[in-house]
């Protein structure tokens, strides 16, 4: 099971009336994924992705969940 007490997330200008939906997005995306063990971490960080201006919300938030279970996935 993965819990995610507090998500920051940094958006290029202009996306700030986003993030809240896109954050919700990711926790939504996470929920596909299967976790080998219950970790708990104070802080993730993931690389940079990039964000095309056509980008949709569930793109971007599934961008994000892909790149944090791939951290998880080499920190279990």
């Amino acid at each position: 099971m993965l819990h995610i007490e507090r998500m920051r997330l940094q958006l290029p200008a202009g996306y700030e009336h986003r993030a809240a939906f896109i954050a919700r997005m990711v926790g939504e995306s996470l929920t596909e994924y299967q976790y080998a063990e219950n970790l708990k971490l104070d802080s993730l960080a993931i690389e940079p992705i990039q964000i095309m201006p056509n980008d949709s919300d569930q793109e971007i938030a599934d961008n994000i969940a892909r790149q944090i279970t791939a951290v998880l996935g080499r920190r279990a």
